[in-house]
């Protein structure tokens, strides 16, 4: 090894050669020229009679005066006998850990550990409730850190960020929901070694779930103005088609969502929903009446290339937004009438007409008590459904003024 008392002008004219060599600059701190040109310091030192070296990094990032610095702080830990290398593995680990240790990467592990057996709209609110909430606030926190305070402030900009968004709620359960989901990954992280409390138990009761607000059955004015206004609809057909299928075939919402054209068989007349696309994970089939059929040929000009049937509007794809057909009642001038009353007053009034409360009931996709017997009763009553549902958009057309 050379020694020469280096200025950074001679560093500079140090060229690389076939093999690697080495200049010494004082108090064993050297610069190591490569083959490539590359050009590192490097600190030798004794520890416990043992001879080692360690880089303090490339020239010219480490510039001739701090690499004369970085050597004395190396040589300060030595005194204190301290190993230069091992402490700064050390301090790499701890960083490493405090990256790893944050709530967003246990977050996003949890998801991927425990989220599997989930429903894809389960996962798809847990991200939803991540980033628009949870994360701004303590994403980039060590869990170990998180406290009560920092949930109860989550709890508190759910409901404000809710109530600032036109009929959309006053919060409670989005709340509540966020605070089951910081719960679940804290309990992850306490099950995985990395927190030991759970801060969301001491707000649990902090907000009361809302009462629930029942579908309830439309007024005869109401069915007038929902027929004859949406026949004159001026927003998107595909919306405008979405809201005829609630009015004729007393389907959930988000069932109509989901509605992919694969399941739609213009043959049979039917349309089959496999059972992981409905509520009850039952398989159900629709038979089409007259008036849905049409909708649906109409639609596929519109969506037949596309895996849903009702697609969002302003995406290349996915499904309708989930408010989409209630904001197209309020368009409607029918601010008191959601999408799910459709349901309820299909029942209601077919129920009053004397129809088979078993048809009524299998049409709805309810539950069947004896779930034996209801894996096999999806096509159960399909002829006498096929009738009624016909019949049902006979009437729905009746109410048009």
């Amino acid at each position: 090894m050379v020694t020469i008392k280096l200025t950074d002008a001679k560093i500079k004219t140090l060229k690389p050669q076939d093999k690697v060599y080495r200049i010494l600059d004082a108090d064993r701190l050297y610069i190591e020229v490569r083959p490539t040109g590359v050009k590192v310091w490097r600190f030798k030192f004794v520890f416990n009679g043992k001879e080692s070296s360690m880089s303090l990094g490339e020239y010219p990032i480490i510039g001739l005066a701090d690499a004369r610095l970085l050597r004395e702080e190396m040589r300060a830990k030595l005194a204190k006998g301290i190993h230069p290398v091992e402490d700064r593995r050390q301090a790499k680990q701890a960083i490493d850990d405090k990256l790893t240790n944050t709530f967003k990467a246990i977050a996003q592990e949890y998801a991927k550990e425990r989220l599997k057996t989930k429903s894809e709209r389960y996962a798809e609110q847990f991200q939803v409730s991540l980033e628009k909430d949870i994360l701004p606030i303590i994403g980039n926190k060590d869990v170990r850190n998180i406290t009560s305070a920092d949930v109860l402030t989550i709890i508190k900009n759910t409901m404000k960020r809710v109530r600032s968004q036109k009929n959309r709620g006053t919060g409670e359960v989005t709340a509540i929901q966020n605070r089951k989901f910081i719960g679940a990954v804290m309990r992850y992280a306490i099950a995985t070694l990395r927190a030991e409390n759970d801060p969301t138990y001491a707000v649990r009761d902090v907000v009361a779930r809302p009462e629930v607000t029942h579908a309830k059955s439309l007024s005869k004015e109401e069915r007038a103005q929902v027929r004859t206004r949406l026949e004159n609809y001026g927003g998107a057909e595909t919306v405008k088609n979405a809201g005829f299928m609630l009015l004729y075939t007393m389907l959930r919402t988000i069932e109509i969502r989901r509605m992919e054209w694969s399941w739609v068989d213009f043959d049979e007349r039917v349309v089959n929903f496999p059972k992981t696309a409905m509520k009850k994970s039952r398989a159900h089939i629709l038979p089409m009446s007259d008036q849905v059929y049409n909708i649906l040929k109409i639609q596929h000009a519109n969506s037949g290339n596309k895996q849903f049937v009702f697609p969002a509007v302003y995406k290349n794809d996915g499904m309708l937004n989930q408010m989409t057909l209630n904001r197209m009642l309020e368009n409607l001038g029918l601010k008191d009438v959601t999408a799910h009353d459709f349901r309820a007053t299909a029942s209601t009034l077919l129920n009053e007409m004397g129809y088979e409360e078993k048809w009524i009931e299998s049409q709805l996709a309810h539950a069947d008590e004896n779930k034996t017997r209801a894996s096999y009763n999806h096509a159960k009553y399909l002829n006498d459904r096929r009738k009624m549902m016909q019949d049902w958009a006979d009437i729905v057309d009746g109410w048009k003024e």
